[in-house]
C-alpha cells in the first residue's frame, strides 16, 4: 500500500498505465477544486468542469511531445479516463438536479430591477468596467437601459432589457408598460421546483391544474414549464425529443 502511495503521489523512474490513470484522477480532482474556486468569468463559454477537463485534456495529450518518459500508451489511458469522467459529470448533471447545481454552480443576478447588485459583482470578482464591457457586446451599452442582468455559470452575461428599450419597443409607439421579468422554472425533468411555485405565489395543486388545461395528466411526463413574467406557461414534454 505504501508503494502503491508513493508511486500515485510521489516521484517514479517508470510508471504503469494503471498508476498514471488514477495519477489522472488526483490531479483531475485538484484542477476541479481549482476550477471551482475560480469566478465564473474565468471560465469563458465554457461551464467551469468543462473548461478544467478540456485544458488538462489538452495538456496531457501534448505531453508525450515534451517528456519522453510518457509513453504514448499512457497518454492514451490518461485521454480515456479524462473522457469518462466528464462523461459521467456531464450525465449525472443531467439526471440529477442537486448535482448539477453543485458541479456547474447557478447563474447569479448582477442587476435587478434596474439596480446593480454589487455584492453579487463582488463575490463573483466582477468589477464595474468589465461588466459595462459585457453588457457592450450584447448591445446595452446604457444600463438605464437594463432590467435586468444575470452572470451564467459559462461566465457569460444574459441581459434583459427594460420594455421600453427592447426592439419594436412600445415607448416608439407611446405605450405604456409593465415591469417585464425572467421565467421562472415550475418543472425540470419531471420534477416540481416548489420553491419556484411558492415565490410566485402559487402551489402544485394550481400547477397541475394549468397542466390539466393543456392535456398534461403526469407531471413526471414533463421535461421542463416556466411561467413568464405575462402569465403565460410554456412547457414541454419528454417523448418531444
Amino acid at each position: 500500500m505504501e508503494n502503491l502511495l508513493n508511486d500515485i503521489f510521489g516521484t517514479a523512474k517508470e510508471i504503469s498505465p494503471g498508476i498514471f490513470a488514477l495519477r489522472t484522477i488526483v490531479v483531475g480532482v485538484m484542477l476541479y477544486i481549482e476550477g471551482r474556486v475560480l469566478p465564473h468569468r474565468s471560465g469563458g463559454p465554457l461551464a467551469g468542469y468543462d473548461f478544467v477537463f478540456f485544458w488538462m485534456m489538452g495538456g496531457l495529450t501534448a505531453a508525450p511531445l515534451f517528456e519522453a518518459k510518457i509513453s504514448i500508451l499512457n497518454t492514451v489511458v490518461v485521454v480515456t479516463v479524462i473522457y469518462l469522467l466528464h462523461y459521467l459529470i456531464s450525465y449525472l448533471a443531467v439526471t440529477n438536479r442537486t448535482f448539477a447545481r453543485l458541479v456547474m454552480g447557478q447563474a447569479v443576478p448582477i442587476i435587478s430591477g434596474g439596480k446593480i447588485l454589487r455584492h453579487n459583482l463582488a463575490r463573483n470578482y466582477l468589477p464595474l468596467e468589465l461588466l459595462l464591457s459585457d453588457l457592450r457586446t450584447v448591445d446595452a451599452p446604457n444600463l438605464s437601459e437594463v432590467e435586468f442582468a444575470v452572470l451564467e455559470t459559462n461566465g457569460h452575461i444574459s441581459v434583459l432589457k427594460k420594455s421600453d428599450y427592447q426592439p419594436v419597443t412600445p415607448k416608439d409607439l407611446n405605450i405604456a408598460t409593465g415591469r417585464s421579468g425572467l421565467p421562472a422554472i415550475l418543472v425540470n425533468d419531471g420534477k416540481v421546483i416548489i420553491e419556484n411555485l411558492a415565490q410566485l405565489g402559487y402551489d402544485e395543486k394550481w400547477l397541475k391544474n394549468e397542466l390539466m388545461k393543456k392535456g398534461i395528466t403526469d407531471i413526471q411526463e414533463m421535461y421542463v414549464a416556466t411561467l413568464d413574467s405575462a402569465g403565460e406557461l410554456y412547457y414541454s414534454v419528454k417523448n418531444q425529443g
